[in-house]
C-alpha cells in the first residue's frame, strides 16, 4: 500500500522531505519485528517508550516512522519517511483497519465489556453463533480463534494492529461474525477505536483496576466508550439490573436493549431460573425471539444473566429463535469459570466437589461463592474457599475480598495469587484486614500449592472447595531480580487434581465435625515465606 493512501484523511503530518509514494508492506509497534518496508509506530506506552527504538527501526530498514510531534527526529533518517500525529494510539487503530482492508466492517462484530462476565458472555455468543451455522471468531482472555487456528491469549484485548490482523484472518477464513472482549484498558488506550461494532454488551461494573484508572468514575467512563462508538443502526445489550447500566448508554446513539432478571423498568428481555441443581439450571428466557425454556449446565444466577446477554446478542447478530433454543443446552462455560475438577465418575461420592474460578474481584467472588453455597448446603457440607489477591494491582479490593469470603465461606485459605513484585505476606495482611473474625476456620499459607492441598485433602466428601483467582491461567507471576518478575508454571486444576489423588492415597478424611489436624493448627497470621511454589 502507498504511504499516501494509508494516511489520507488522518491527522498525520508527513515531513516535507518525505515522499508519499513509499510502499508500506507492514505496520508494527515492535521494533524487533521491523523489516524493510515497515511503518514503525513509535509511541510511549505504560512501561516502554517506543520512541527510544526509532534509530534501531531505521537501521532495520523501516520505510517510515510515525510518532508524536515531541519526539526527537534523528539526524539521519536514511530512506525512512518521518510522520507525526498528536494521537498515535487512536491513529494506530485507524491505520490497522485501513492496512488490513477494513476487516471489522466485513464482519458482524460484537464487543463485550464489564468488570466480570466478559469472557463468559463472549464465549457463549461464540458457541451460539457457530452452533447455528454462522462461522464466528473470538478474541478474549482465554483464547483467540482467528480462522487460522485457536491459540491461548496473552491479554484480554490485543494491541490495535494485532486485533485488526486477527479480524482480517477471520474474513479470509470465511467467518461471518466475531466477538471480542473490550477491556477498560483497551478502551482507554484506543485499541478498538477504529473498529466497526454492530453490538455492544455491558455485563456489570464493580471496583477493579483502580490502580490504573484512579477512581470508579474514570473506570466506568472508559467502559462507556464502547457504547458511544456504536452506530445508530447498532444495538447496546445491557444488564439493566446493574446500577451503572444507564450511565453506560447515556451517550449511546444506537438502540438500547435492556436485559433483566429483577424486573428492571423498561427491560424488553428477561430471564428466570425455574429450577437449580448441582448439575445446572433450568432457565426461561423471554425476548424478541419469544420464550425459550432450556436446561443448562451452568450454576449461579449471575451465569443466567450472562446467558441472557449472550442469547440477546446472538439474536441481534442474526441467529433465529430455533437456532438459539437448539444450541443452549450444549453450551459450556469457558475454562476456569466454576470449572469442576474431578478424578473419575466413580470417585464422586468419595471426593469433595472442587471448583476452579477466575474470580479476582470482590463482586466476582461474591457471585462464585453465592453459586457454590447452596450446593454445599444441599450436600450437607461446608464451603471451603482458597483465594488471594494479585500484587502490583488495585489494593482497595483486598479487604473487600476478605469480607466477602468470610461472609459466605465456612473455611478460608488465604494464599498467593500472582504476587508479582510485592511481598505475598503483605498482600495477605491487606486481605486479612477485611476479615474481622478469624479463629480456626481461617488459614494462611502464601504457598498456593500447599494452600490448595490443605483445602482439598482436609475436605469432607460433602464439602465444596472453591479455588478462586486464577481460573484459566497456567502461570504464576513472582518477584524476580530487582524490579523484574519471573513466571513459573502453575495450573490450579492440575494442583487440585493432584490433591484429590493425594487425599485418596491418605485414605480419605474424617467426616464433618472432625477437622483435619492441619486445620486445627491453622493460624490467621501470615507465615514468614516469600517464596512461591
Amino acid at each position: 500500500m502507498r504511504l499516501q493512501d494509508l494516511i489520507e484523511g488522518l491527522p498525520i503530518t508527513l515531513a516535507d522531505d518525505a515522499s508519499g509514494d513509499i510502499r508500506i508492506c507492514d505496520i508494527t509497534e515492535d521494533s524487533r519485528t521491523v523489516m524493510p518496508g515497515s511503518l514503525f509506530v513509535a509511541r510511549k506506552g505504560l512501561s516502554v517508550d517506543g520512541r527510544e527504538f526509532i534509530t534501531q527501526a531505521i537501521a532495520m530498514g523501516a520505510a517510515g516512522i510515525l510518532t508524536d510531534p515531541e519526539a526527537p527526529r534523528p539526524r539521519v533518517l536514511a530512506s525512512a519517511a518521518w510522520l507525526t500525529t498528536p494521537d498515535p494510539a487512536s491513529v494506530e487503530s485507524c491505520l490497522g483497519e485501513r492496512f488490513f482492508k477494513e476487516p471489522s466492517s466485513k464482519l458482524r462484530l460484537a464487543g463485550v465489556t464489564g468488570t466480570n462476565g466478559k469472557t463468559t458472555v463472549a464465549h457463549l455468543v461464540y458457541q451460539l453463533m457457530n452452533a447455528a451455522g454462522q462461522r464466528c471468531g473470538q478474541v478474549g482472555t482465554v483464547f483467540v480463534d482467528d480462522g487460522i487456528g485457536i491459540a491461548r491469549s496473552a491479554m484480554t484485548t490485543p494491541p490495535a494492529l494485532e486485533l485488526s490482523l486477527s479480524l482480517a484472518n477471520m474474513v479470509e477464513a470465511g467467518y461471518r461474525a466475531a466477538v471480542l472482549e473490550a477491556s477498560s484498558h483497551a478502551l482507554d488506550q484506543q485499541r478498538v477505536a477504529a473498529l466497526d461494532f454492530n453490538v455492544g454488551v455491558f455485563t456489570n461494573l464493580s471496583g477493579d483496576h483502580l490502580d490504573y484508572h484512579g477512581d470508579l468514575e474514570s473506570y466506568a467512563s472508559a467502559k462507556a466508550r464502547l457504547f458511544s462508538m456504536l452506530p445508530p443502526g447498532g444495538v447496546a445489550v445491557v444488564n439493566a439490573d446493574d446500577p451503572r447500566a444507564e450511565f453506560m448508554v447515556q451517550e449511546c446513539p444506537a438502540r438500547i436493549l435492556r436485559c433483566s432478571m429483577a424486573g428492571a423498568a423498561g427491560a424488553e428481555t428477561t430471564a428466570e431460573t425455574v429450577r437449580t441443581t448441582a448439575q445446572g439450571a433450568l432457565v426461561r428466557l423471554r425476548g424478541a425471539w419469544g420464550e425459550i425454556q432450556a436446561q443448562t449446565g451452568m450454576i449461579g444466577e449471575f451465569n443466567v444473566m450472562n446467558l441472557l446477554l449472550a442469547v440477546a446478542s446472538a439474536h441481534e447478530l442474526g441467529i433465529d429463535p430455533g437456532g438459539l433454543e437448539e444450541a443452549i443446552g450444549s453450551l459450556d462455560l469457558p475454562e476456569g469459570r466454576l470449572q469442576r475438577v474431578a478424578r473419575a465418575v466413580e470417585d464422586a461420592d468419595r471426593d469433595p466437589l472442587v471448583l476452579v474460578d477466575f474470580a479476582h474481584t470482590d463482586d466476582a467472588l461474591r457471585h462464585a461463592l453465592g453459586a457454590a453455597r447452596p450446593i454445599a448446603e444441599a450436600r450437607g457440607g461446608r464451603l471451603r474457599v482458597v483465594f488471594g489477591c494479585g500484587g502490583d494491582r488495585d489494593r482497595t479490593k483486598r479487604p473487600r475480598m476478605g469480607r466477602v469470603a468470610r461472609s459466605i465461606g465456612d473455611v478460608l485459605y488465604v494464599t498467593s495469587d500472582n504476587p508479582r513484585t510485592e511481598s505475598p505476606s503483605d498482600i495477605v495482611r491487606d486481605v486479612l484486614g477485611g476479615i474481622t473474625e478469624t479463629g480456626d476456620n481461617v488459614h494462611v499459607d502464601v504457598d498456593r500449592r500447599r494452600a490448595i492441598e490443605k483445602a482439598v485433602v482436609g475436605a469432607d466428601p460433602r464439602d465444596v472447595v472453591v479455588i478462586a483467582g486464577k481460573g484459566h491461567e497456567q502461570e504464576q507471576i513472582l518477584a524476580g531480580e530487582g524490579p523484574a518478575t519471573r513466571t513459573v508454571r502453575f495450573v490450579d486444576q492440575e494442583v487440585a487434581l493432584e490433591a484429590l489423588h493425594n487425599r485418596e492415597r491418605a485414605g480419605g478424611e474424617p467426616r464433618l465435625g472432625h477437622p483435619h489436624a492441619a486445620e486445627r493448627a491453622g493460624s490467621a497470621e501470615p507465615e514468614n515465606q516469600e517464596a512461591a511454589p
